[in-house]
Order: structure tokens, then C-alpha cells, then sequence
């Protein structure tokens, strides 16, 4: 084969290496998962979502080794674009299974949501009991803190940025032991759709929008009750 044949097919080699070279891909903005666990008991992001999806489990005991320290009747993420949500049902948390040398309360909950999109954020949380007392949960505030035992603090509507722009919400966070043990109880992901203008604030006397639809209210103060 002569040098000019070899550059040529050379130059033909490179040429079909950079037409076969696949662009990479950013990962999905939108994600969403129903529990997770770290520290003494560890339990992964169950179940998670990716990317547009949806995964459900029923009658759950986790983690899957050992005594259980969560326990649900069923665990949802589902994900679609600008659009994150994930649910928890029929919650009992057996905190005492942990190595704590100190009691610690049980924590249950009829219905635990997370809902993320376009960039915003909100839970919905049905019957959360601690220690058998019940929390009334009404228009909680981002990042509410909730001491309820000298061991556990949970943050409900836990709301942070992330770095690349996306938003995550989610409606428990617990802490144990500091933070020796987490657990975080409903979590979605989403990202702000491109070009979206920020809603300017309602006044009073404001117009109905079109199509007949009444301004949002103005949000009102979180209102947080403990009852036995």
C-alpha cells in the first residue's frame, strides 16, 4: 500500500470516528423518590425515578435484612418533564429498632406527599403522628423545624436548591443522634421551565386573570399544632 493510500484511509478513519462520537447527555433535571435512609440503617432511595417514569411498591418492610424500620403500605415516584412527585401510604416508622441506648418515639402517617414543578415545591401530609401525638399541619413554611423528641428533629417541607438550577423538596427530613441517622420521606426533583418569567406579587384590588380565574392569594403564616 502506498504512503498516499494509508493517509487516505488514515483520514477516513478519523472522519467515521467523529461522525459515530455520540454527544454526551446531560442527566434528567426531573427525579423523584418515596424513602431513603443513611447512618446506622441504611436504606436506599426506594423506590427512584429518573427521567420521565413511574415506580410503585406495595406493602413494603425495609430495609430487607434484619428488623424492619420502615414499614408502608405503599412507596410511588413517578417523574414526566418539568414534573416530579413521589407519595408514601400507611407509614410506621419503629424508631426503637435503633442502637440508640435511649428511647425514641414511634412515628406514623395516613398519607405523605411530595409534589415538584416548574421550579416550585409542595407536600401534602395526612394524620403524621409522633409518639402517638398527633401534628396538624396547616400551609406549612419551607423548612419548617419540628423538635419533638430530645433525639429526633424532623424538618417538614424541606425545600433546597441544588447547584444546577433544580429545586428539591421534601416532606419529612428526620434527624436522629444529630445526624448519626437520616431518613428522608418523600422526595422530588424538578427544574424551572426555560424562559419562565417569575409570577409578580397579588395586591389587593388586583384584576381576575383571564379566563375568569382569581388572582393566587397571598400566602398566609404556617400554622403548626401538637395534640395528644
Amino acid at each position: 500500500m502506498s504512503p498516499r493510500t494509508s493517509g487516505v484511509l488514515a483520514c477516513t478513519a478519523a472522519a467515521c470516528l467523529l461522525l459515530t462520537a455520540a454527544p454526551a447527555t446531560a442527566a434528567p433535571a426531573e427525579s423523584a423518590y418515596a424513602i431513603a435512609a443513611s447512618g446506622l440503617v441504611k436504606i436506599p432511595r426506594t423506590p427512584s425515578v429518573s427521567g420521565p417514569g413511574k415506580e410503585s411498591l406495595a406493602s413494603v418492610a425495609l430495609p430487607t435484612e434484619g428488623p424492619s424500620l420502615v414499614g408502608a403500605k405503599a412507596l410511588n415516584a413517578a417523574v414526566k418533564p418539568g414534573h416530579a412527585e413521589s407519595s408514601v401510604a400507611g407509614l410506621a416508622l419503629n424508631l426503637g429498632l435503633l442502637p440508640t441506648g435511649t428511647a425514641l418515639p414511634g412515628l406514623s402517617a395516613e398519607v405523605i406527599e411530595a409534589e415538584c414543578g416548574n421550579g416550585k415545591g409542595s407536600v401534602s401530609i395526612a394524620n403524621l403522628k409522633v409518639g402517638g401525638k398527633t401534628l396538624k399541619l396547616d400551609q406549612v413554611a419551607p423548612n419548617t423545624t419540628v423538635p419533638v423528641a430530645s433525639l429526633l428533629e424532623l424538618t417538614v417541607n424541606k425545600q433546597t436548591k441544588n447547584a444546577d438550577g433544580t429545586l428539591t423538596v421534601t416532606a419529612v427530613s428526620a434527624k436522629l443522634l444529630g445526624k448519626t441517622q437520616t431518613l428522608d420521606i418523600a422526595s422530588a426533583t424538578c427544574a424551572k421551565a426555560a424562559g419562565e418569567k417569575p409570577e409578580p406579587p397579588t395586591k389587593p384590588g388586583d384584576k381576575p386573570q383571564p379566563g375568569g380565574k382569581a388572582p393566587k392569594p397571598t400566602p398566609v403564616p404556617a400554622h403548626l399544632d401538637v395534640t395528644g
